[in-house]
C-alpha cells in the first residue's frame, strides 16, 4: 500500500464484524467462525502490502473470506461423508423471537444447503442471505456473472425453494458493510 500508515489492528477492528457476518452465513454455524476470521486476517496481513487503495480493502477481505469458507465447507462435507463431523447450523442465524415453525424452516434450509457443492452454496448465500449483487458475487467468487447465474439456478433447483431468504434468519450485522 502506498501509505505505510495503515494500521492492521484498526483494519481488523473495522472489518472483522463484516468478515464474521459473511463467514457465519456461509458456514451456517459459528464453531469454526473464529478460526475462519483468524485465517482471513492472517492471509490479509501477509498480502496487505499488495493492496493499493484503502477503498478496496473491504472487497479484498470478502474475497479472502469466501475462498477460505468454501475450503472449510468442502472439508466439512468430506468429514461428514467419512462420519467424522456432524452437520448442524448455528442458533445465531435465527432471528430472536422467531416462531418454532420459522426456526424449523431455517433448520431445513441449512440442512438442504449442506448437500450443495461448497462454491454453489457460497454463491447462493451471498445472493439471497447477504443480498450481494450478481457482479459483486462474480468478483468475490472469481467467476463470471453468467457462472453466478448458472450456479444460482442449480442451487434453486436442488433446494426446490423460492429464491427468498427464510424470514426467520437473523439480519446480518451492518457494521463495516456499505
Amino acid at each position: 500500500m502506498a501509505d505505510a500508515a495503515l494500521d492492521f489492528d484498526a483494519l481488523f477492528r473495522r472489518y472483522s464484524p463484516y468478515v464474521a457476518s459473511i463467514g457465519l452465513r456461509l458456514l451456517g454455524r459459528d464453531d469454526e467462525l473464529d478460526d475462519l476470521v483468524q485465517d482471513v486476517f492472517l492471509e490479509a496481513h501477509r498480502g496487505l502490502k499488495r493492496v493499493r487503495e484503502l477503498g478496496s480493502v473491504k472487497a479484498w477481505l470478502a474475497r479472502i473470506c469466501v475462498r477460505r469458507a468454501v475450503r472449510r465447507l468442502r472439508r466439512r462435507r468430506l468429514r461428514a461423508f467419512l462420519s467424522l463431523d456432524t452437520l448442524t447450523h448455528d442458533e445465531h442465524l435465527i432471528a430472536p423471537g422467531a416462531s418454532p415453525e420459522a426456526r424449523a424452516e431455517v433448520t431445513r434450509l441449512y440442512r438442504k444447503l449442506e448437500v450443495v457443492p461448497a462454491l454453489d452454496r457460497a454463491v447462493w448465500v451471498l445472493r439471497y442471505l447477504e443480498g450481494e449483487a450478481l457482479d459483486d458475487i462474480a468478483t468475490l467468487c472469481a467467476c463470471s456473472k453468467s457462472t453466478v447465474q448458472r450456479r444460482l439456478r442449480a442451487v434453486d433447483e436442488r433446494l426446490q425453494l423460492s429464491p427468498e431468504p427464510a424470514p426467520a434468519l437473523a439480519p446480518a450485522p451492518v457494521e463495516g458493510k456499505s
